[in-house]
């Protein structure tokens, strides 16, 4: 038995100025599923190394542990181009 580790992807926080359409998240240059502000989207992936990329942003390395919870969040720059930061477990 394989203990998957999981990604939680959370879209970028709700506001008038924050773009209202979903943002397609990649794992390993393969699509994933895509997340709208206010939501997440949970992944369940082997534990290990993984690059995850929100739209056409910059890839962000995470390290998965079996069995364990890593968060990442949709954030947007000045011009409104996505890109992904890790945030601390779930409280």
């Amino acid at each position: 038995m394989t203990i998957v580790g999981t990604l939680i992807v959370e879209g970028p926080p709700r506001s008038l100025t924050n773009f209202a359409g979903s943002v397609p998240i990649s794992v390993d240059g393969s699509v994933k599923g895509q997340v709208r502000s206010g939501r997440r989207l949970s992944l369940a992936l082997p534990p290990g190394s993984h690059s995850i990329q929100a739209g056409g942003g910059p890839a962000l390395p995470v390290r998965l542990g079996p069995g364990l919870v890593t968060r990442v969040r949709v954030e947007r720059d000045g011009a409104g181009r996505a890109h992904l930061v890790e945030v601390g477990p779930l409280s």
